[in-house]
């Protein structure tokens, strides 16, 4: 057997050396773009996964959201929220809390001081903003004014896609260009009306985040007439992905709360996650089946060429397997090639140019997300396309009788 190989891989050698170079060099480049497809799109998607997932702790939910009790009876608000918040924050990995209080309203804005006001409802949330900086990077975000100081009463802050005018977080309705200086006043649902100066205008390029407004914890509880409470508990641990070991933990504190992670209080996100995968595979598979009919005709348009010298070696005792190794190896040497000019022109050019040249979606920046198992995925996947479109036409060249072979009839 070693010797067979050792023969296989010498013909292997020679019709390397002495082949079409033109041919070989083809198969090659067509063998890198083909690798080049197969983790391109998964890292585009999975980089779009991943921004998504970033803005969601980063700036809507952080790793951890508690809620109040709905039984026995559903409750508004979590009592004696600060005292919740000290025994989680004294919790061995927990980096820090903040609590939200939300309610909605109709916030009006009068952009030309005509009596013409254009509205838009939604929630707007009461926040500590000194907590807020530790656990949202919203404070990371102000496209223009300033960020919410923690004795503001009479001031709020807005996104981008709320008050319109930018063209990363345009949306269909918006306040139709507040800036920050404006006056707007806002509705709320339990029939107080307020004025507020826009103190700041942030942009995430997440249409979830930049349609909420800010106003501050003291402003909030002025608004709901409560006191030490919270809508929503935020969590922030230390690492993103370690949440699901804090989750008894942070239970034990008040058995009452409803405790979840951020990937269970987005539910929706599942969907397009599971969504994304199969995209991936379909993807994936189609670009497997194109490389492996790449290699196929190419190996048997060589095979056809030297049908006469396939002969030749049988008849010199050369054995079929030995002739059908041969082109395998052949096969893989052009896979192994390809998929190294893949790799490099992949992890050198393209993810050095979009992490400088980051796609704009409505989910934030997306640059490529280099998995190693996709990777990986993709050199098996590719390596088994050779083998086997690299085998069907010499195995059948292999079998053909010696004289019809030599005599090419």
């Amino acid at each position: 057997m070693i010797q067979a190989l050792k023969i296989a891989i010498f013909l292997a050698y020679k019709s390397i050396i002495r082949g079409n170079r033109a041919v070989s060099v083809l198969m090659i480049f067509i063998l890198s773009l083909a690798f080049i497809n197969l983790i391109f799109i998964s890292a585009i998607l999975d980089g779009v996964l991943e921004a998504i997932n970033k803005q969601i702790i980063n700036n809507i939910v952080s790793n951890i959201v508690i809620n109040p009790q709905d039984v026995p009876s559903k409750r508004l608000y979590i009592p004696q929220a600060r005292n919740i918040m000290e025994q989680i924050e004294s919790i061995p990995g927990i980096a820090t809390t903040a609590r939200h209080y939300t309610t909605s309203g109709t916030i009006y804005f009068d952009k030309d001081k005509n009596g013409k006001t254009k509205d838009l409802s939604g929630a707007i949330t009461g926040i500590d903003p000194e907590k807020e900086r530790k656990i949202s990077k919203i404070s990371q975000y102000i496209a223009e004014g300033e960020y919410l100081e923690k004795t503001d009463t009479d001031k709020i802050l807005i996104g981008a896609g709320l008050a319109g005018g930018y063209e990363e977080a345009e949306e269909i309705e918006n306040l139709g260009g507040v800036k920050a200086g404006d006056t707007v006043r806002v509705a709320y649902n339990n029939g107080i009306v307020r004025e507020y100066k826009v103190k700041g205008i942030f942009l995430t390029k997440f249409m979830d985040a930049d349609r909420m407004a800010f106003v501050t914890t003291k402003e909030a509880e002025s608004i709901l007439s409560v006191s030490d409470k919270a809508s929503q508990i935020l969590v922030k641990t230390d690492r993103d992905g370690d949440e699901d070991k804090y989750l008894s933990q942070i239970n034990s504190v008040n058995p009452d709360l409803k405790v979840k992670t951020w990937n269970e209080y987005m539910g929706p996100m599942k969907s397009v996650a599971t969504s994304f995968d199969i995209i991936i595979l379909i993807i994936t598979t189609i670009g497997i089946v194109v490389a492996a009919i790449t290699i196929f005709i190419l190996i048997y348009v060589n095979v056809v060429n030297k049908r006469r010298q396939i002969g030749i070696l049988k008849a010199i005792g050369i054995k079929e397997k030995v002739i059908v190794i041969s082109y395998i190896f052949q096969a893989l040497f052009h896979a192994v090639l390809g998929i190294i000019i893949g790799l490099i022109l992949t992890l050198y050019l393209l993810v050095p140019y979009f992490i400088a040249n980051p796609l704009i979606m409505p989910v934030g920046d997306v640059s490529l997300s280099m998995d190693m198992s996709r990777i990986i995925s993709g050199v098996v996947s590719l390596f088994i396309a050779a083998l086997i479109a690299g085998f069907i036409p010499s195995y059948l060249a292999a079998r053909e009788n010696i004289l019809k072979a030599i005599w090419g009839a």
